[in-house]
């Protein structure tokens, strides 16, 4: 062998080593990268969740506003019978 083909086998050798370092902390990257997006998404879905409940309960908290004001009036109605009761006795 001479010179010039081991040089160009350490040439080879080390443009390998390079690519699967390169390749190496490309994985890595992709790979931190997915668990960051999975984090987010969690959280996104937990927020959403939570946004859904929150609607739900307002809904829940408008039927029961609606609820007391028949209460109220049905309460009204019943001390105005009451006050015209006590009048005619």
């Amino acid at each position: 062998m001479d010179e010039g083909t081991i040089l160009l086998l350490i040439a080879l050798i080390g443009c390998f080593v390079g690519l699967a370092g390169w390749l190496s902390g490309r994985e890595k990257k992709m790979a931190g990268d997915a668990h960051w997006r999975g984090t987010i998404d969690g959280k996104l879905d937990a927020i959403l969740g939570i946004d859904k409940r929150v609607v739900a309960l307002e809904g829940e908290v408008k039927e029961h506003g609606k609820a007391i004001a028949k209460v109220e009036e049905s309460a009204k109605s019943a001390h105005h019978r009451l006050d015209g009761m006590e009048e005619n006795k």
